[in-house]
């Protein structure tokens, strides 16, 4: 088999791996709700585009130079895009380890796989509209192509660098002081000029070596993207031998377990607790992302205390994101976890009410941290108390019900120890849907109250009153939810045995 040959057959083997898993058939109707979301999603950054060329025409700063200014902050933003979207595929090639193909096609794959995705593009929906207002009236068609295609292969560099940084961080955490160093010394670099107009001037000049098609400039990109690539292929070599080849020698200690015994008050109940607790702690994985969340949430109170980004619309979004995001986090996929002893809860009589019981009294005992370190700010007077309150009562009532919703049609199992490394547990396409659901679900009550009408109390008032509406019932409609898990038990069961 030629090289080529080999690289077009792994191609086709992956496709057909997406295709045959579980997961691709597990909701179709979500599946066109995420086709639709994602249609709206770039419909609406094409929006965003074009209202920002009228903006920057109305204010006359720097007209098409500005998006050459924005390139710090929009590649930054595209990497942190690409690490919530990206799964990685080291794990998937181990198969083909054991045939008689080229050394370095793995590797070569990977990349090509990398360059090609249309990932690359998301934020070109952007900045093209942008570039239509701006660039075809000044400068014509051509400069339109040099502009479209020195952002892409800035995309392309910016995707190579995503992809090294991101096995290097599955190897070693510290290693996100990589991405970190970068993206902040580019940002640190509007420090070095001395007004705002000199710093847009200077990336409008870059700008315009591209949209000139300037030799050297395209040079250097085309040569800093295959330096990348190069690095790439290399860590991608050493990441796979290292995972596949390479044991660790055996270390035999043991060590003791958490007591977590202020649980034991709650007996049965703080049985699950104690699994629910342990199940975060122990998974890197999961771990991760709960460390995250409440990065997010202490970054995000630290910026309301001196009031930046208060008094707008994105501020309801993101107060109200703090208060979904541990439920978004873990809830979206409820019962995957357990979908690994999932006959074992069945055997035993009211232990799935149980067990989601104990995950509602956890999840909402969980929303005190935010609502914790989030009174300063309302002391400070930067939010309103009630507006606290509201939505943790909202998120604990309205949010959990339509979260705990999926333990009934999630039957896709997740491995109990699913690290960075490995092929990422997908989802059905309704899992993508419904956080979108949940953030988006106040939005016309406050639209109604705060926007509208103009009277925030009653916003607070009626948020508040669906919350508790919410908790005060809740074991009802959790016994519900238990009801139609055993009259789908079997088709559950099947699905977690196939998936595991």
């Amino acid at each position: 088999m030629t090289y080529w040959e080999a690289l077009y057959t792994l191609h086709t083997h992956f496709c057909l791996s997406d295709r045959r898993n579980p997961k691709w058939q597990a909701n179709n109707a979500g599946r066109y709700l995420y086709y639709v979301l994602a249609v709206f999603v770039c419909v609406y950054m094409g929006w965003a585009g074009a209202e920002m060329a009228d903006l920057v025409a109305s204010s006359d700063i720097g007209g098409y130079r500005f998006i050459y200014a924005l390139l710090p902050l929009l590649l930054f933003f595209d990497y942190f895009f690409r690490y919530a979207s990206d799964n990685r595929r080291l794990m998937q090639v181990r198969p083909y380890l054991l045939l008689p193909l080229p050394g370095n096609i793995y590797a070569d794959y990977l990349i090509v796989r990398q360059l090609t995705d249309f990932k690359n593009t998301f934020f070109l929906f952007l900045c093209i509209p942008f570039g239509l207002k701006t660039v075809v009236p000044e400068s014509g068609l051509g400069a339109m192509a040099g502009y479209t295609v020195g952002l892409y292969l800035l995309l392309l560099v910016n995707g190579q660098f995503f992809q090294i940084t991101q096995v290097l961080i599955a190897h070693r955490v510290y290693y996100w002081l990589l991405p970190t160093a970068v993206y902040l010394s580019a940002a640190a670099t509007i420090f070095f000029f001395p007004t705002p107009r000199s710093y847009v001037d200077s990336f409008g000049f870059i700008g315009n070596a591209l949209m000139t098609w300037n030799l050297w400039v395209y040079t250097a990109l085309f040569s800093l993207l295959f330096l990348l690539s190069d690095l790439n292929r290399r860590v991608l070599q050493w990441q796979i031998r290292h995972e596949q080849y390479l044991t660790p020698a055996a270390v035999y200690r043991k060590e003791a377990p958490l007591p977590l015994t202020f649980f034991e008050r709650f007996h049965l109940l703080g049985e699950y607790f104690k699994l629910e607790t342990r199940s975060i702690l122990r998974n890197k994985r999961l771990r991760y992302i709960f460390i995250a969340d409440t990065a997010f949430i202490i970054l995000y109170a630290l910026s309301t205390c001196f009031g930046i980004g208060v008094g707008n619309g994105e501020n309801h979004f993101f107060l109200f994101y703090c208060f979904t995001i541990y439920g978004i986090a873990f809830l979206t996929r409820i019962m995957s976890v357990e979908g690994n002893y999932f006959e074992c809860l069945l055997m035993q009589r009211n232990s799935l009410y149980t067990l989601l019981l104990a995950k509602y009294y956890f999840y909402a005992a969980l929303l005190l941290l935010p609502v914790l370190l989030l009174l300063p700010a309302a002391i400070l007077g930067t939010i309103s108390p009630w507006t606290i309150i509201a939505y943790a009562l909202y998120t604990a009532g309205v949010c959990y019900r339509i979260l705990f919703q999926m333990a009934v049609y999630n039957k896709v199992a997740q491995p109990l120890n699913t690290v960075h490394t490995g092929k990422r547990s997908g989802t059905p396409y309704l899992l993508s849907v419904v956080p979108f659901l949940v953030l988006f679900s106040p939005f016309p009550v406050i639209a109604l109250g705060s926007w509208w009408l103009g009277r925030p109390l009653l916003t607070h008032t009626v948020l508040s009153l669906l919350g508790c509406s919410f908790i005060f019932t809740h074991r009802r409609w959790i016994g519900r939810i238990c009801g139609k898990m055993k009259e789908r038990q079997y088709e559950q069961i099947e699905g977690f045995r196939i998936s595991r």
